[in-house]
């Protein structure tokens, strides 16, 4: 473990909490440095640098919990956070499932801080920018500009302290790039976009990057609309991705144990196709959202939520673990900053992948729709399951792309979806979303597609 930095600052709060009259308390510490750069039309159009550290406090006395946080990490500053902590207790309400967790941290995840963060200077990284947004333009033909172009790094420390002796701590960096690319014909525009991302600025690869968007956004022009039939849909990688987001809050122990989750009660039932199977892995070297532990210091670990079919498992934080009586933390207690107490959220989810390539499940669905963006994500029911999100892609001939389209939307329910899956695919891609989210293509029978 690395040398931790705030365990003066973290002696003198936990020491006046339990003075105070706390039965447990925990300091959590964060300081980040993050850098973003936003190009538009060849030009730097913003670039911002940012550092903030600070501590959030959670106290607990008589069942109670108190929280409080600060940026101010002197003596003071210490000594108000640790009274307003203990204030806040006289406000809530008595609860026998709050408290610290009975887990401990084990051990680190080696590589999640690159050795190299710092070995490109910052006028490097924004000179990447600038040609990230300039390489777009360079791919087709049809592809005159990109629409904006974004680079951010991110270096974290994270520690955790609390009174019942834990003192771990960890690094962990992130780097990443945006575009968006325009295509035209005539009057005609359409849009596609792609990132990159990895631990440090030398592991973005900004060629297949600007190409990836150019490709997407040509493919599109002379999209149409589509009579509406129902058919076999072919969703590609980051479309999959997107909906298989949408899981995330069904998942939540505590969305079932409130009543809106689509999977309350479904524990040990078949859920999806048999090869489905959905994990849950927070210690993934390549997840972006992966650390040795959680926000609650609870190890992080792989979770296989959903096993050939069949869910297994609800994600838990150390109260929704306390809460249902017979499970244990999954290591999924999530903190958005120090400002925030521990919340229930995924960490890397993502479908295990196939053995067959994009090209072979083409080939088997024969005709049918390929989906290569969903959007309106926003208006899928957590409760039911139901969606109706619009879809820009291709149809598919006797196993060829053909007519690209657009203002389309595909319907059902997630559960449906997850029942009709017949193939995965090989080629697993990841994206930001709840969490970090991945799927490779997905081949899924009798969707709704509805159109002109």
């Amino acid at each position: 473990m690395s040398a931790l930095r705030f365990e003066r600052s973290a002696e003198r709060a936990l020491a006046a909490a339990v003075d105070g009259g706390a039965r447990d308390a925990e300091l959590y510490f964060h300081h980040g440095a993050e850098l973003t750069v936003r190009v538009f039309a060849g030009e730097v159009e913003s670039l911002t640098a940012a550092e903030a550290r600070g501590a959030g406090l959670r106290v607990f006395v008589d069942s109670r919990m108190g929280f409080a946080y600060t940026s101010d990490l002197t003596e003071d500053g210490v000594r108000q956070l640790v009274a307003g902590a203990l204030d806040a207790c006289r406000y809530t309400e008595p609860d026998e499932h709050v408290g610290l967790s009975d887990l401990a941290p084990d051990g680190e995840i080696p590589g999640l801080a690159a050795a190299d963060f710092d070995a490109m200077p910052v006028d490097a990284r924004v000179a990447m920018a600038l040609e990230l947004d300039a390489a777009v333009g360079r791919q087709h033909a049809d592809v005159r500009r990109a629409a904006g172009t974004v680079y951010g790094d991110e270096r974290g420390r994270t520690e955790l302290h609390t009174t019942r002796g834990v003192r771990a701590g960890f690094d962990a960096t992130a780097a990443y790039a945006f575009t968006e690319a325009i295509a035209a014909r005539g009057d005609e525009m359409q849009s596609g976009h792609s990132f990159t991302y990895g631990r440090s600025a030398s592991s973005l690869d900004i060629g297949a990057c600007a190409a990836e968007a150019a490709e997407r956004a040509a493919a599109l022009l002379g999209a149409e609309r589509a009579p509406s039939r129902t058919t076999t849909v072919l969703f590609e990688p980051w479309a999959a991705a997107s909906l298989i987001g949408t899981l995330g809050s069904s998942l939540s122990a505590e969305a079932v144990q409130k009543g809106r989750s689509l999977l309350a009660g479904r524990l040990g039932e078949a859920v999806a196709a048999s090869c489905v199977t959905l994990v849950d892995d927070g210690r993934l070297l390549e997840g972006m959202a992966s650390g040795p532990w959680d926000g609650e210091g609870v190890p992080t670990q792989r979770t296989e939520v959903i096993a050939g079919g069949v869910l297994r498992s609800y994600l838990h934080n150390t109260y929704t673990a306390r809460r249902d009586g017979r499970a244990v933390s999954t290591g999924n207690a999530a903190r958005t900053s120090y400002r925030s107490t521990p919340e229930l959220a995924p960490t890397n989810m993502f479908l295990v992948p196939g053995d067959r390539s994009h090209r072979e499940l083409i080939v088997a669905m024969g005709d049918g729709v390929l989906v290569s963006d969903v959007h309106g994500l926003h208006t899928v029911n957590p409760v039911t399951g139901e969606f109706s999100v619009g879809i820009n892609g291709h149809l598919i001939c006797a196993g060829e792309r053909g007519t690209p389209i657009r203002e389309m939307t595909v319907a059902g329910t997630l559960l449906e979806l997850l029942a009709r899956i017949e193939g995965l695919g090989s080629d697993l891609r990841f994206m930001f979303a709840a969490g970090f989210v991945g799927a490779p293509s997905v081949l899924v029978r009798e969707l709704a597609v509805s159109g002109g």
